[in-house]
């Protein structure tokens, strides 16, 4: 029963601490979007953000190195997890700045309305200052030190955020954008530098290499899928609607979605260490982790219904228009948080192929509904999308259902 509560305690803290965290540096980002609603036109605007959503689709792959694996390995095997997995980090780096390079060449024909090449490209430099610090990130989170963590990370998301008001301030104009990615970057190998950390260097195990790269690249997959299915719609609608009217869905997507994404990936990084210690698998486990995603959860059905307060008070007219698809775009990311709390069993009990299998169907349901409705108009866009997300549901409820009907062994 102890054992039970300091679980519950723990659970609690560490998202307490992440999503507190993330509250905070959010409120500097809706200061960065205020800055950017007042220096760019809705067509300059939505040029950024898609900017922005290349880099997001292949940052959020950082995840697929192999932290995974370092957070839930044993004691004995940790040496020879942190050496090659800091090997791993560095080529999973290397190649996602490569890729970026790579795709913002391509976006001048993907999306030719939109000059975006420059910022895409220089964008890309940031990932090279991650891996160095890498593992000892991997070590805080192992070690249930949320509270550390989510002060350097809000520390520099803060500065990011501010930088970029700066930057505008002082005519960078969209090169702004650029100068808070290095800023960040520059920063958090900064701060997770002086963190203490376990001794250990770069090194090649055959075995423990393989083994890390085999999942890794099953979380890829996954990361890839997931990512698509958060961010896709900002490159359909790129494609689909004018770039001014691109411009005010990109708007209310970040002055939406884009905040409530962040808390449920703050959820679900302090979620993910405590299941790692199987001491939330019982029913009372469960339970604690039904409430706590709930209230994370009803965050953002509040925000939906805020949206027409805030969004009139810090925003100027040719944002107003934005009030339908932001709220509906909020209700998105209902959906959203208890999806990626199933995803986040998954992976905490190694079942890389069935996580795979959900990301795959959530981002078939959201095509295939985005290809029926064709949408011309934000608000269509995200009521599509809003009614794609409910489908997601589907897939956890089907497989928990499963699980519990199944006989028991014993």
């Amino acid at each position: 029963m102890s054992n039970q509560t300091s679980t519950s305690t723990i659970l609690v803290s560490n998202t307490s601490y992440l999503v507190g965290a993330e509250i905070v540096a959010k409120g500097s980002r809706l200061f960065s979007i205020m800055a950017m609603a007042v220096y760019f036109t809705p067509t300059e605007y939505g040029a950024v953000m898609l900017a922005l959503t290349i880099h997001e689709v292949l940052r959020l792959l950082l995840r697929s190195g192999a932290g995974v694996q370092i957070i839930r390995a044993s004691d004995e095997a940790l040496p020879l997890f942190l050496g090659n997995g800091l090997l791993i980090q560095w080529l999973l780096c290397s190649l996602l700045c490569l890729i970026q390079i790579v795709i913002g060449w391509s976006a001048q024909w993907a999306f030719p309305e939109h000059d975006i090449f420059a910022l895409v490209a220089l964008m890309a430099l940031t990932y090279l200052a991650f891996p160095a610090v890498s593992t000892r990130v991997f070590l805080l989170q192992r070690s249930n030190r949320m509270g550390l963590f989510s002060l350097i990370s809000s520390i520099c998301i803060i500065v990011e955020n501010i930088t970029i008001a700066i930057a505008l301030y002082f005519d960078a104009h969209m090169m702004a954008i650029v100068i808070a990615k290095w800023c960040f970057a520059l920063l958090w190998f900064i701060c997770f530098s002086l963190v203490p950390s376990v001794s250990h260097k770069l090194s090649y195990h055959k075995d423990t290499f393989c083994l890390l790269l085999k999942s890794s690249s099953q979380i890829a997959i996954s990361e890839i899928l997931r990512s698509l299915r958060i961010n896709m719609d900002t490159f359909i609608a790129a494609r689909l609607l004018t770039p001014e009217l691109f411009g005010i869905y990109s708007f209310a997507k970040s002055a939406g979605i884009g905040l409530a994404m962040s808390i449920s990936q703050a959820y679900t990084s302090a979620l993910y260490p405590i299941i790692c210690r199987r001491t939330l698998k019982n029913s009372n486990g469960h339970k604690i982790i039904f409430i706590t995603t709930f209230a994370v959860s009803s965050i953002f059905m509040l925000q939906a219904l805020a949206v027409p307060v805030y969004v009139p008070i810090l925003f100027s007219s040719q944002w107003q228009s934005s009030f339908d698809t932001t709220s509906l775009l909020c209700l998105v990311a209902v959906s959203s948080v208890w999806v990626d709390t199933y995803t986040t069993f998954l992976r905490s009990e190694a079942q890389y192929k069935r996580d795979c299998h959900f990301c795959g169907y959530a981002l078939f349901v959201s095509l295939l509904s985005i290809t029926i409705v064709m949408p011309n108009s934000p608000t269509q866009l995200a009521a599509t999308l809003l009614t794609g997300s409910v489908v997601w549901l589907l897939f956890p409820l089907a497989d928990i259902t499963s699980r519990y009907l199944q006989p028991n062994p014993a």
